[in-house]
């Protein structure tokens, strides 16, 4: 089940092939989120469901969000780096997973317990 706006439950819906079925705006709004990497895709993906999921309040990612970019613009010019809209967006997924203590201290992904990023990885490599 997902939250409506209204805050009423609404089933998911699915596709034929058993997959869930995005509203028509997410697949067809010319608006929607765009990525330049894999990594990027997924950071979004994970905040908005960690969300859905009642792990925490939308707006509290939000406040994340305002907290990285306002620390990026504070930054002095030489350390400030180019702007990159994703990075402050996995800066605030850090965070408020983080706060809001949904992974152990010290927790590494499996696939990364060799040091080496597996395909399901996160990692972004700078």
């Amino acid at each position: 089940m997902t939250t409506t706006e209204h805050g009423r439950e609404a089933p998911l819906r699915y596709d034929a092939d058993g997959t869930v079925r995005f509203h028509d705006s997410c697949v067809t709004d010319l608006d929607r989120p765009r990525f330049d990497a894999e990594w990027q895709r997924r950071a979004f993906g994970l905040a908005v469901a960690l969300s859905e999921f009642r792990h925490y309040d939308w707006q509290d990612f939000q406040r994340e969000l305002i907290t990285a970019i306002g620390s990026w613009q504070d930054a002095p010019d030489e350390e400030r780096g180019r702007w990159q809209y994703y990075e402050h967006w996995f800066t605030a997924l850090t965070n408020v997973v983080a706060r809001h203590g949904l992974l152990q201290d010290g927790y590494v992904n499996p696939e990364d317990r060799d040091g080496h990023p597996g395909p399901g990885s996160l990692d972004h490599h700078h």
